[in-house]
């Protein structure tokens, strides 16, 4: 808890300097969504913890609309208002999220409103393509007296209505050859790696198999 705190404090601090340093024409608020895997769900679901909210603005206040997807490809909608910089504590906790998002931020202005609406979500969230993706997220050159090469720590997986996938991600040798390594998802979501090794040079590339569509049970049931 202290730890989580102290990370916290951290984050407003370094919100609070970039505002220092940043174009004034850019002065839309920013917003940054801390996502994890609940432990009872059997690798489904999502908990939204936080909301960490930066601006350039202060004193006014901000209005934030979130959006979380369900296998049954409805969108549940949470509207907050703040003050920046700040931190909202979602605690939005559920088997039937699938890990996707949408999150927009707009100064709170009085009688003024905003184009998007609700049936708007499915569209914006749907121009991020129909397939599965991956990237690496986090990789490290490993220090040369411990042998060289490089430490793969964590990945973002998306999947556009929260399938069960595998990956396959292959990792280039100094050699040439690549090292293979399998892993299991549901959802969209961070994924840790933790695969390291002297001989890897940090370039990758990756395969994805859909295993399942869970969106069809509940569709169909």
């Amino acid at each position: 808890m202290e730890a989580n705190y102290k990370v916290s404090i951290i984050y407003i601090i370094f919100l609070c300097l970039l505002s220092s340093f940043t174009d004034p024409e850019d002065l839309k608020p920013t917003v940054k969504v801390i996502r994890n895997k609940p432990q009872d769900c059997d690798g489904k679901g999502s908990v939204f913890d936080k909301i960490y909210v930066g601006s350039q603005i202060k004193d006014e206040q901000i209005e934030i609309w979130f959006f979380v997807q369900k296998y049954d490809l409805q969108w549940l909608k949470k509207v907050y208002t703040v003050e920046s910089p700040c931190i909202v504590s979602t605690d939005l906790n559920s088997c039937t999220f699938t890990g996707n998002y949408l999150v927009l931020a707009f100064y709170k202005v009085e009688n003024e409103s905003h184009d998007i609406n609700i049936a708007q979500v499915p569209i914006i969230h749907n121009s991020r393509g129909e397939q599965p993706k991956f990237r690496v997220t986090r990789r490290r050159k490993l220090e040369e007296n411990v042998g060289g090469g490089v430490l793969f720590e964590t990945g973002e997986v998306f999947t556009p209505k929260g399938e069960a996938i595998e990956i396959t991600l292959f990792m280039e040798k100094k050699d040439g050859s690549w090292r293979k390594k399998h892993f299991n998802y549901i959802g969209s979501g961070n994924i840790d790696l933790n695969t390291e090794g002297n001989d890897l040079t940090g370039k990758y590339k990756y395969h994805i198999d859909v295993k399942h569509d869970y969106t069809q049970n509940v569709t169909n049931g």
